[in-house]
């Protein structure tokens, strides 16, 4: 049963998530007139955006918890499945981080911070092995 659940909900998850951002990134591009030079030189003026920072633990973590509490929410509390809950608890939690990165580049100092995004999707593929796991009943 456990391998049925990685086979049926990671690969779907994964793919829409990637399909996600292959979609967003020339729509904000689009949106925002940028060219290939102008996002190069946009990179350059952004400030140090280190991958092994309290940020991304943080964005790791809260996306994680974010899904988990969700996810738990509506199997435990609504009646859901776990597979028909786990794509909504997944584009929940992504939403929010999406959210907070066009908030944050929307801030006086904040930019827009693909690292972000992917310690958001690593938290919530974190969860997604977690639901996933076989329970002890």
């Amino acid at each position: 049963m456990y391998n049925k659940i990685i086979l049926d909900i990671i690969p779907p998850t994964l793919f829409g998530l990637m399909l996600f951002f292959v979609l967003l990134t020339p729509v904000l591009a689009i949106e925002n007139n940028l060219t290939l030079d102008m996002i190069d030189s946009f990179e350059k003026d952004q400030p140090q955006d280190k991958w092994f920072a309290i940020d991304k633990v943080q964005h790791f973590s809260y996306s994680c918890l974010v899904s988990l509490g969700i996810q738990y929410v509506l199997v435990n509390k609504m009646g859901k499945d776990e597979t028909s809950a786990l794509p909504v608890s997944l584009g929940m939690s992504f939403t929010a981080g999406i959210t907070k990165e066009i908030q944050d580049s929307k801030s006086k100092n904040g930019f827009f911070s693909r690292k972000d995004l992917i310690a958001n999707t690593m938290g919530i593929i974190f969860s997604v092995i977690i639901i996933s796991l076989p329970s002890s009943n």
